[in-house]
């Protein structure tokens, strides 16, 4: 995993990562997400999004490899906090994984 690579060996470059997005890395990322997070401001739920995630999970990488796939505008939304903060929020799911803007 990257992650891993770029902790043992912090003087590496990355310059291109693109081949690491494949179906093991998308389910590892979506299973790494907390399940009872608040959802997302497409509204959807991790229980909700799960239905159906292998499909779209084997469907995601050839989508991003061959330029297809295209994150969903997002519009910059807030999250409330209990101290009256405010934190900023997803605009959906997969998100943090696939934004650009991460």
């Amino acid at each position: 995993m990257v992650c891993e690579r770029a902790r043992k060996n912090k003087q590496e470059q990355f310059t291109a990562l693109l081949h690491h997005v494949n179906v093991e890395l998308l389910r590892d990322s979506s299973y790494g997400l907390k399940r009872k997070a608040a959802p997302g401001v497409d509204g959807v739920t991790w229980k909700e999004y799960e239905i159906g995630l292998e499909d779209r999970l084997k469907d995601l990488p050839g989508r991003v490899h061959r330029g297809a796939y295209r994150a969903l505008p997002s519009k910059r939304v807030y999250i409330p906090k209990a101290n009256g903060k405010q934190r900023p929020g997803y605009g959906f799911l997969l998100c943090p994984y696939l934004s650009a803007d991460k």
